[in-house]
């Protein structure tokens, strides 16, 4: 019988040994041979899951903001009330943790290549709109009668400033001045109900 082979999950492997070789060192420094390394397989394994470079690319970009996106869908589907859902959803892009970190990482280093690579900027910009997409209506449940699509520009800019910086300098003090100006942030919007 012929071995079966999860072909997801291959390509997930890929694309999570391209997150290492961005965040060690850089996009500019991934090739595919490096990313093979990481992976513990052939260059060939890789071209197999991705015709070139820039496909493996796209697909680490998007990759890393799909699992902070499925994170943010668990926050808005929970039960808790409106304040604490839109603090938990804006919480889940800031890197309070490893695994979030690694991926500020990856984003730092795609939104430094996309100032120079449409490419990548209307895939940056694409995933932005789904993500302040998202908060409209946790902001709506929290504050009716707000321009709740301008308060999401509001908190999404709030929240990519305060994850840079955490990111940049990664100490609990960083972390836990992210997580207070979100909490403050989404008081104040509390309190125009």
């Amino acid at each position: 019988m012929p071995k079966r082979i999860d072909h997801d999950l291959r390509r997930r492997e890929l694309v999570e040994a391209s997150w290492q070789v961005i965040v060690d060192e850089g996009l500019e420094a991934l090739t595919m041979r490096k990313v093979a390394a990481a992976a513990g397989c052939t260059t060939g394994r890789i071209t197999h899951y991705f015709e070139n470079r820039e496909e493996l690319v796209l697909a680490a970009l998007r990759a890393v903001y799909d699992a902070a996106g499925e994170r943010m869908a668990e926050a808005a589907k929970s039960n808790l009330p409106p304040a604490e859902k839109l603090l938990l959803h804006l919480e889940e892009t800031l890197p309070l943790d490893a695994k979030r970190l690694r991926e500020w990482k990856v984003w730092i280093a795609f939104w430094s290549a996309a100032a120079s690579n449409p490419e990548l900027a209307a895939e940056n910009d694409r995933s932005h709109q789904l993500w302040r997409k998202s908060l409209v209506p946790l902001i709506e449940a929290l504050a009716p009668g707000t321009d709740a699509a301008h308060e999401a520009d509001i908190l999404s800019g709030i929240a990519d400033g305060l994850g840079l910086q955490a990111a940049v300098n990664f100490t609990p003090a960083n972390r836990a001045r992210a997580r207070d100006t979100l909490a403050a942030c989404v008081a104040r919007l509390s309190q125009r109900n």
